[in-house]
């Protein structure tokens, strides 16, 4: 009986070495601020989704003694995927100013305008008194508002 304790022991501690062995000692994925640079750190917790972390970096970029000159544009994304539409557009606007060849900061200006738009339509319809109105106001109203909806890609139903 004492033999077979012993070949249990023996056995035991071998497959604790082979898991000490064959478990990764690598460092995960997760973010570290000592191992990449400032901006490395906030792009990959912006693809995390880690927008308040990145955001907190890249306010940091944006500053002196930094002035790093992407970082308006990249904060700009951020606020876009907040809803946070003015602070985004004006982000886009700096970024205009910076890169003005780049027809992404164009693109994301005007995008940043078209759902100030749409949000802007959509609180004053909550408003109207007779939503089922068909005058011509109405419905210049009524179409401006679903036309914005399709360039977003929106669904009428979705906020009707």
């Amino acid at each position: 009986m004492k033999r077979f304790f012993e070949l249990l022991a023996i056995a035991l501690a071998c497959l604790f070495m082979t898991a000490c062995v064959a478990t990764n000692t690598s460092p995960s994925p997760s973010i570290v601020a000592g191992q990449d640079s400032s901006r490395e750190v906030a792009m990959r917790a912006y693809a995390e989704g880690d927008y308040h972390l990145a955001e907190g970096i890249l306010q940091r970029l944006a500053a002196a003694p930094h002035l790093d000159p992407q970082a308006p544009c990249y904060l700009g994304a951020i606020h876009y995927r907040q809803h946070a539409y003015q602070a985004a557009l004006k982000r886009f606007q700096e970024c205009t100013t910076q890169y003005p060849e780049r027809s992404e900061v164009w693109f994301n200006a005007a995008a940043s305008h078209l759902r100030l738009a749409t949000e802007l339509l959509l609180t004053g319809r909550s408003y109207q008194i007779n939503e089922n109105s068909s005058t011509a106001l109405t419905k210049q109203y009524e179409g401006l508002l679903k036309a914005l909806l399709q360039l977003q890609r929106a669904h009428a139903d979705e906020v009707y």
